[in-house]
């Protein structure tokens, strides 16, 4: 048993970097058993390595998915065994767990620390925590982590300050929030790899002089430059339009706290659609621009002290600009994949804010801000990333396409919260939604995704496709129907065609008027001749936009221009072909056109421009089949592909 650890703010706490829960029991409810004590095991020293390879973590058994407490049923000698496992199981070996009591219940629980060198699960390889699930990685990946983070990094430097120095009160707010109140503020300074012990005196290192210096760290430039411009672009001299705000500085808990609220302040509220519902609501989603932020303060190069972090406010965007380039060997495509990534610079700053409250352990932050912003119907960011500085961009230009507007029409009165709106959404825009969707989108855990899911099927809002772990729901079909592309194009068609009829009215008008200014005289014959050739002139106008109007009409009832057996190869590919023919015939378009973009390639395919992106074009462009028109701006809103090789018809399938 270990009085000195609190569990209490383990209990209702979701899953993420640091933290993992697990029942020990299975089967149906009121005939619940144990689990198998090799799986559980098993299981405890795959968590705990993957625990100690990343950044640590806690791992509690005996708690539910619906966070009820249930405890344990072992006996004492295979208690002592599963506490045990980290030593046993794992190269080399970490502290083993102990006991807790909660609810009346005993709990086990593995408090992992950060392993200076990789941890082996012996004979299964070298786990690796990477947001709420542990993967197998290799040890050159690992051992790579640990030099980034723990050794290279700024904040591993020893501090010239004293423990004196530190805020004691934001000591103890870290400590309780990692359930380590029992702890002296030196043992969770030790604990968290903030400071080394040096005889009876303990020396701190910089994170802890960022985290907890009750004056401010002596970094220059730790702190947040917030500015706002009067206007789409900055200018100088006489036009200047920048307003500088007062420099935020302190410890990086009170930093970040403070940007949160002046920049909350300076947001406009414009009135857009939220939920099915038109309504006042910050021009940038709340979670975008604070992760945003806190990512900028967490994960920026604090070697570099020249920069600091800044906040830029334009009338049409936020930029957020981050001192150093990318850490390790991670590119902007690895980032823009939306997968979730473990590269840490500063772990221990990262470790100190989740136990602050300040930052999230779930560890969806960038793919969770694009579906917030694609959700709120807003481009999505812009990241740019150089040796000097990374730099996000948010935009608050609304961007609701023809699809969206028709779905959000046949919603119509339908009450629903925002977090149903949204499981709808992405439903009506990827075809379909899973459980684990919804913690990308809206951060609900798998209880209550579940329960938000059943909720939308028996009003009839979704269509369960029960397949065990992989089941999902789709729309009924009255919500799935699109608008008929060809249809639109021909009633543009029409309406080109209108107004060549009007202009053909204008030009017999302007006839009549030639022929009334002839009858007044010789002396206007001039002024009539001249009057003459505008009329000839805007007769060819009006010819030239009648072939115009019935070149569109044309165009409006033609399959896109490719080449027939690129075209061939296109209602050959199956609803859900596979990547590799998929990909052959995106490079054979890419290879016969100049640049192509992601738009008309998901006109052709049938495929979401994002998905697209996501699945094919930046792996393509990374791996060397594809190159960008903007190599230097992965999301510019004209980005477009071509296929280095242009023999296009050696690439079809």
């Amino acid at each position: 048993m270990n009085a000195s650890f609190d569990i209490t703010p383990f209990i209702h706490q979701d899953e993420g970097q640091h933290y993992e829960r697990k029942s020990l029991l299975e089967g149906p409810e009121g005939n619940k058993r144990s689990r198998d004590r090799r799986e559980v095991r098993d299981q405890v020293a795959h968590t705990t390595a993957g625990f100690a390879n990343a950044d640590g973590g806690v791992l509690v058994l005996g708690i539910e998915d619906d966070h009820s407490v249930t405890g344990h049923r072992l006996p004492a000698q295979a208690l002592a065994s599963l506490l045990t496992t980290p030593c046993s199981r794992l190269i080399p070996p970490q502290a083993p767990g102990f006991t807790v009591q909660a609810e009346g219940r005993e709990l086990i629980v593995f408090d992992v620390q950060a392993a200076d060198s990789p941890v082996q699960v012996a004979g299964d390889g070298f786990p690796l925590r990477i947001g709420d699930q542990t993967l197998q990685v290799s040890e050159s990946q690992i051992q790579a982590l640990k030099l980034q983070g723990f050794v290279e990094s700024w904040e591993s430097r020893t501090s010239p300050m004293s423990p004196e120095q530190l805020d004691p009160a934001l000591i103890a707010r870290a400590r309780q929030g990692a359930g380590l109140s029992a702890l002296s503020d030196e043992e969770y300074l030790l604990k968290r790899k903030l400071a080394d012990r040096r005889g009876a005196r303990i020396q701190l290192r910089r994170a802890a002089e960022l985290l907890f210096a009750a004056d401010g760290s002596d970094h220059p430039n730790a702190g947040i430059r917030v500015f706002r411009v009067i206007g789409t672009e900055r200018r100088t001299g006489p036009e200047h339009n920048v307003e500088e705000l007062p420099r935020i500085e302190g410890n990086l808990p009170a930093v970040i706290e403070e940007a949160f609220s002046i920049v909350a302040r300076l947001l406009r509220r414009p009135s857009r659609l939220f939920g099915s519902r038109f309504r006042a609501v910050p021009e940038y989603p709340e979670f975008s621009w604070k992760e945003a932020l806190l990512n900028a303060v967490a994960h920026r190069d604090y070697s570099v002290e020249g920069l600091g972090t800044e906040i830029w406010l334009f009338e049409d965007r936020m930029e957020i600009n981050s001192p150093g380039g990318l850490v390790g060997d991670l590119t902007l495509d690895d980032v823009l994949s939306l997968q979730r990534i473990h590269r840490s610079r500063n772990p221990r700053l990262m470790r100190v804010l989740v136990d602050l409250g300040v930052a999230r352990d779930q560890g969806e932050g960038i793919p969770r801000m694009f579906a917030e912003m694609q959700d709120a119907f807003l481009p999505k960011p812009e990241i740019q990333a150089s040796a000097r500085s990374v730099r996000l961009t948010l935009h608050n230009t609304p961007t609701l396409s023809t699809a969206d507007r028709e779905f959000v029409s046949r919603l119509d009165a339908t009450e629903l919260s925002d977090e149903e709106f949204r499981a709808l959404l992405h439903a009506h825009r990827l075809g379909r939604v899973e459980n684990g969707d919804l913690r990308l989108l809206v951060g609900l855990d798998t209880l209550k995704a579940s329960y938000l899911l059943r909720r939308l099927r028996d009003r009839g809002l979704l269509e369960l496709h029960a397949r065990g772990a992989n089941s999902f729901y789709t729309l009924p079909d009255v919500y799935t129907a699109r608008s008929n592309s060809e249809e639109q194009n021909a009633d543009r068609g029409k309406q080109n065609a209108d107004r060549g009829k009007q202009n053909t009215d204008r030009g017999k008008q302007n006839t009549d008027r030639v022929k009334q200014n002839t009858d007044r005289g010789k002396q206007n014959a001039d002024r009539v001749k001249q009057n003459a050739d505008r009329v000839k002139q805007n007769t060819d106008r009006v010819k030239h936009n009648a072939d115009r109007v019935k070149h569109n009409a044309d165009q409006s009832r033609q399959p896109a221009k490719l080449p027939r057996q690129i075209r061939t190869a296109i209602a050959d590919l199956t609803l859900r072909p596979r990547k590799e023919q998929l990909r052959q015939v995106i490079l054979a378009v890419c290879a016969c056109r100049e640049w192509t973009t992601p738009a008309e390639l998901a006109i052709w395919l049938n495929i979401l421009p994002d998905n697209l992106t996501v699945r094919h074009l930046s792996p393509m462009t990374k791996s060397g089949l594809l190159e960008r028109r903007y190599p230097d701006t992965p999301t510019h809103s004209d980005q477009a592909y071509r296929s280095p090789d242009r023999r296009w018809q050696s690439l079809l399938p």
